[in-house]
């Protein structure tokens, strides 16, 4: 969904949720809409989904387009939810 697209649904759907979306544990960031019991992401020019580094970049975009209200939805991969446990173990046997 490009930015034209969102204002359009915007002024026909006012309360339609808008997250800013994290991935791979916050190596970057994604704008995801909600619509329709469907899930679009906010594309650039060439149809591809505009990627951030941050979820401050993404929110000041939002903002700057008239946007105010975005909730940040953060994943957390299962790698990292399992391995944290065992790796900060590890860690503290270390340093004793």
């Amino acid at each position: 969904m490009k930015m034209t697209e969102l204002h359009r649904l915007l002024e026909q759907a006012p309360h339609t949720p808008i997250h800013i979306q994290s991935h791979h544990d916050g190596v970057y960031f994604t704008v995801e809409i909600e619509h329709d019991s469907e899930t679009y992401s906010l594309c650039g020019l060439n149809s591809k989904p505009l990627v951030f580094r941050d979820a401050d970049a993404a929110r000041n975009l939002l903002q700057q387009a008239g946007i105010q209200q975005a909730k940040a939805r953060r994943v957390v991969s299962g790698f990292s939810t399992l391995a944290q446990p065992s790796f900060r173990s590890v860690f503290q046997a270390r340093l004793a």
